[in-house]
């Protein structure tokens, strides 16, 4: 085989790129939204969701589908939120003040 240098080799290495950068437009969504809801994102894979309009893949911890198995119930995907618990503010215990007397049951 002949090796191509010099400005021959340049040549086919742009035609490369150009061939390259031409076929990544055909596989990348060309519009500015790709979904609007986590329904239009049902093509890509089951369980994609969409965040500001784009599809995102689901995270590959949980299963997506009908759960067939202990484990595929406990790993479902959901929409759930974590909301952080505030046990100090909901006992006034944490506001640099000394904490009430502690009160020891009676003896029998």
């Amino acid at each position: 085989m002949k090796r191509v240098s010099g400005r021959g080799g340049r040549l086919v290495l742009l035609a490369a790129l150009m061939t390259a950068a031409g076929a990544c437009s055909l596989v990348v969504e060309q519009r500015d939204r790709q979904c609007a809801s986590d329904g239009d994102c049902a093509r890509l894979s089951p369980g994609s969701v969409c965040r500001d309009e784009v599809c995102v893949a689901p995270a590959s911890t949980c299963a997506s589908g009908e759960p067939t198995t202990p484990a595929q119930f406990l790993n479902r995907c959901t929409g759930a939120q974590c909301i952080p618990f505030d046990n100090c503010a909901r006992l006034g215990l944490c506001n640099g003040q000394p904490r009430p007397a502690r009160l020891d049951p009676p003896s029998p």
